[in-house]
């Protein structure tokens, strides 16, 4: 009887960390704002803001199996100023990588770890555009030559300008 439940204990073992390996890592958006809303800022308001990441690898070089994540970034637009027909934005684009794994995580919860001294070495680097500081680019962007402007997949079409704030709205064309 104790060999019966050892081999199924082993057999559901196995495929749990085989269905793990399986899945392959994703990327995932999350908007703050809403789409297809129309939304007002002002002069120094956020237009919208992206956050980035990505599934938590695995040993086995799959997602894991809990669903964690990880930290890949955001993008962001910003109101800086109106002159007339013409928004002044800043954006930033914030792209992160990390070596994390599941086991730099979870290692704490590992059965193994008892009375063993587990080094973590995980590695965060951040790139803005090309560069390590974060930066705005400044577009200038004239509404009589045009009604939306796209920025890491996310259309922003304005409907409304006034002397201080906006009226837009926002579509996403990322795959989802």
């Amino acid at each position: 009887m104790k060999v019966n439940s050892l081999v199924m204990f082993a057999l559901i073992t196995v495929s749990l960390s085989m269905s793990g390996c399986i899945g392959t890592i994703r990327s995932h958006h999350k908007l703050e704002q809403p789409t297809g809303s129309v939304l007002t800022t002002g002069v120094g308001g956020t237009v919208f803001r992206l956050n980035k990441t990505g599934d938590l690898p695995n040993v086995y070089g799959g997602r894991d199996f809990w669903g964690g994540k990880i930290n890949k970034g955001f993008a962001e637009m910003k109101l800086a100023g109106i002159e007339g027909s013409v928004l002044v934005l800043e954006i930033i684009d914030v792209n992160k990588h990390s070596s994390e794994t599941t086991m730099d995580r979870y290692n704490e919860y590992m059965p193994f770890k008892q009375n063993a001294v587990i080094n973590v070495d995980v590695v965060n680097t951040t790139t803005i555009g090309n560069q390590q500081q974060a930066k705005p680019y400044i577009v200038r962007f004239d509404t009589d030559k045009q009604s939306d402007i796209v920025i890491s997949s996310i259309r922003v079409i304005i409907s409304e300008v006034q002397p201080y704030s906006i009226q837009y709205s926002l579509e996403s064309m990322l795959m989802q």
